[in-house]
């Protein structure tokens, strides 16, 4: 038989710590009456907050602590020397650190209290089933997983079984993580299980961000770290839907190899947006539904020598809002190599140009898409593919179609005719088995 001598030792530790204080320990209704009361060796809180029921915990008095308080897991008590210490084990609630998880109070500040002091103890930060509200950017904290009781449903997100309300935000992203433009290597922040609602306002922001474009994304010598292993699984964001809406769901910058997987993401103006990231996959673990947004729903965009083997697999890509606007493509492809395959892309919107739009790069593999895309009823999209070269090597093989004929393919400018890089390497695209007129309009 195995035994996990390290739980068997938490838990002994738990009952030898039980039995030698149990005559000790007091009992306190909030944070604020244990630190107003004369210290004993160890007290059980009720709640952080009078009342609330959440947030509560055992602390054990350190008088020879130091510890700064932090409203999370140090406190001072009433002398002000000696520190109230909660005892933590895996898991830190974000009530544990003032989070009041209510709907009502803003949360935004004790959720960047949480994301330290959870990176600090090295244990995962935890969102409590229900609804908390966030009026600012939370200051996510490198290397911090963070987890939610579930996500939601599109039209009914209120019921989320963890809600991130963020309707009160007038702009700025609802979590985000800035590096240090590839001087330091980093551990990103990983998201899961949860709801998050955006304000109705067309400023600029979005559900998720690790890193940013604007402000410094440079490429040198020195600057070739990456914020490793992003990963957002299982998040529903719900932006708003607004003309000239300029929200993206989750924005990944100078990532690498991380994943986005059973999402749902709707309305605003992208869904997922990969800017200079390298080896990053949307759809590895699972499919995502996007749709509703005004502009392409899924981007990936090279940056220098950054922006290598992304992949877009397995996802139903639906329905863009239109408002008028000249549409390019569902996925716009600007990455310097990648792959899309077995997507369902899906949409009637009068100005889409096409499907999958690709600018330049070296390798790029399209291949066993659904493709649907009209501009209405069920004349289809001008070019179901638009290639924007030169290219070195594209493959182009088995899309298919439900219920419409695809428009051919329209390669443009030095995409259409042989051509030779810097280093001597043929331009090579091959292609086949797509339906309809799928094949036509290749160089």
């Amino acid at each position: 038989m195995r035994v996990n001598f390290r739980r068997a030792f938490i838990a002994f530790s738990a009952l030898a710590f039980s039995a030698a204080h149990a005559a000790s320990i007091s009992v306190a209704n909030s944070i604020a009456e244990m630190q107003s009361e004369p210290t004993t060796s160890a007290v059980q809180i009720l709640s952080y907050y009078p009342g609330l029921g959440k947030g509560g915990g055992l602390f054990v008095w350190n008088a020879t602590s130091s510890a700064n308080p932090d409203g999370c897991v140090a406190f001072a008590g009433k002398s002000g020397s000696g520190r109230w210490i909660r005892q933590v084990s895996n898991t830190l609630d974000v009530t544990m650190c003032g989070a009041w998880w209510d709907n009502t109070h803003d949360d935004a500040r004790a959720l960047d209290s949480a994301f330290k002091t959870a990176a600090a103890q090295r244990v995962t930060l935890a969102l409590p089933g229900g609804t908390g509200k966030v009026c600012s950017t939370v200051q996510a904290v490198p290397g911090v997983i963070v987890r939610g009781e579930g996500m939601g449903v599109s039209g009914n997100i209120a019921a989320s079984p963890t809600l991130v309300n963020a309707d009160c935000l007038k702009g700025g992203w609802v979590f985000e993580t800035l590096g240090s433009n590839g001087t330091a290597q980093l551990e990103a922040p990983k998201y899961y299980d949860m709801s998050i609602k955006l304000g109705n306002n067309n400023n600029p922001g979005g559900c998720i961000r690790w890193n940013r474009m604007d402000g410094g994304f440079t490429d040198s010598a020195g600057s070739q770290n990456y914020m490793m292993h992003p990963h957002a699984e299982r998040i529903h964001c719900e932006m708003q839907n607004a003309k000239g809406n300029q929200q993206i769901g989750l924005q990944c910058s100078k990532c690498f190899d991380g994943d986005f997987s059973q999402n749902e993401i709707a309305w605003g103006k992208t869904g997922m947006d990969l800017e200079g990231s390298d080896v990053m996959c949307i759809g590895c673990a699972g499919p995502n539904r996007l749709w509703g947004s005004q502009d392409s729903l899924i981007k990936l965009i090279s940056s220098g020598t950054f922006g290598n083997m992304d992949r877009v697999v397995g996802n139903e890509i639906l329905n863009p809002l239109d408002q008028g606007q000249r549409y390019d493509s569902f996925i716009l492809d600007n990455a310097r190599s990648s792959t899309v395959e077995a997507n369902h892309i899906e949409g009637a919107i009068k100005g889409v140009q096409s499907a999958i739009h690709l600018i330049g790069g070296f390798s790029h593999s399209i291949a066993d898409n659904d493709i649907d895309v009209v501009t209405e009823g069920t004349t289809p999209a001008p070019h179901w593919l638009i290639g924007d070269g030169p290219f070195v090597n594209v493959r182009v093989f088995n899309n298919g179609v439900a219920g419409i004929v695809m428009g051919p393919a329209l390669f443009n400018g030095a995409a259409s005719q042989p051509y030779y890089n810097d280093g001597g390497v043929h331009q090579i695209v091959t292609h086949g088995g797509n339906a309809v007129n799928g094949d036509a309009g290749f160089p």
